[in-house]
């Protein structure tokens, strides 16, 4: 594995409820080189990043394991993966989450890269009703309830 090239660990997900849709449409942003190690740590196989089909797919199973949005405990809400572009040293990954019953908490679990370092920190915000709320995940921590 890689030296990683930064001092910090850390990853922002926007996420902005959309109530014509009832959709949650979620952007996620990481560093590329930490991506690309999570990704090959997971397929046991090295992963370079890219908009190869089977890259994307990764990605994709990597997020719906990592990033969960439940409104039911134990039901994870499906993904529906939009696709990725790459910044200089990041990745933005697109997903969009259908939301059954916006009156109903949300509960939200980041875990994106905390397999890799002890000091992640993956910072959400959460934008419904002209209002933002921000969560903050770190190692360990368990998922958090919010309102739409």
């Amino acid at each position: 594995m890689q030296t990683s090239a930064h001092d910090y660990h850390a990853s922002i997900t926007d996420i902005s409820y959309n109530p014509k849709t009832q959709r949650l449409e979620v952007a996620i942003k990481v560093f590329m080189d930490d991506l690309e190690d999570a990704l090959s740590k997971k397929t046991k196989g090295k992963i370079v990043y890219s908009k190869a089909a089977h890259v994307q797919q990764h990605l994709q199973a990597y997020l719906q394991q990592h990033l969960v949005f439940e409104q039911e405990k134990g039901k994870p809400l499906q993904h529906h993966f939009l696709g990725s572009e790459a910044e200089t040293d990041a990745v933005w990954a697109y997903v969009e989450v259908p939301v059954q019953h916006a009156t109903l908490p949300l509960l939200v679990h980041n875990t994106v890269l905390m397999e890799l370092f002890n000091d992640q920190m993956n910072i959400v915000n959460i934008n419904s009703k002209g209002k933002t709320n921000s969560l903050l995940f770190q190692k360990n921590d368990r998922p958090k309830k919010v309102n739409l």
